[in-house]
């Protein structure tokens, strides 16, 4: 017997359905985790944030309208708007808990040759604004297309290419003054 699609799960989802929960929990939080991993730079901030999505997609399961977004493109902005809500309060942390070194994200961190390149380029996207960083891991670690990242951050299409056209040149920026090359992303 088939799995049953996104679509009915969230049905059930929203009748109270657990065994239905699980099924999707087990399908999206893995997802879930890299993108709030890759913003946040923390496993255990990534976890804390997937399973706040998760419960939220438990509460809110009716509200969601497969007319008005694809059921990833509403897990990714749930996801993504709770990695900002914790970034902004990292703001207001002591000077000691910010100088933390952040783990290493999985994914396109991983494709990199050398370690040095890494610590570069997570340094590079620490410095970002919270929508630059977002907007970079979306399109290029989640592999999602422009329309569906600029929905999920709330953007259109335009101003979504010019936030990662400037999340780019940021990133390539800083990666040159540390490598002290003139190389192109």
């Amino acid at each position: 017997m088939a799995e049953p699609d996104d679509a009915a799960l969230m049905a059930r989802i929203a009748e109270g359905d657990e065994a239905a929960f699980r099924l999707f929990a087990t399908r999206h939080v893995g997802r879930m985790l890299r993108v709030a991993q890759s913003i946040l730079g923390s496993a255990a901030e990534a976890d804390e944030v997937s399973q706040e999505a998760l419960l939220r997609v438990w509460r809110h399961a009716a509200r969601w309208d497969a007319s008005r977004a694809q059921l990833g493109t509403w897990i990714h902005t749930i996801v993504v708007r709770l990695c900002v809500d914790r970034l902004r309060l990292r703001r207001h942390e002591p000077i000691d808990a910010a100088m933390e070194v952040p783990d290493p994200a999985p994914g396109a961190l991983e494709s990199l040759s050398s370690r040095d390149e890494q610590r570069q380029l997570r340094a590079a996207m620490a410095t970002l604004p919270r929508r630059q960083r977002a907007a970079l891991v979306l399109f290029y670690q989640e592999e999602l297309a422009g329309t569906e990242a600029a929905r999920t951050l709330g953007l259109s299409l335009s101003a979504f290419w010019s936030l990662l056209q400037r999340a780019r040149r940021t990133v390539q920026q800083q990666m040159q003054r540390a490598t002290g090359s003139d190389e192109r992303m």
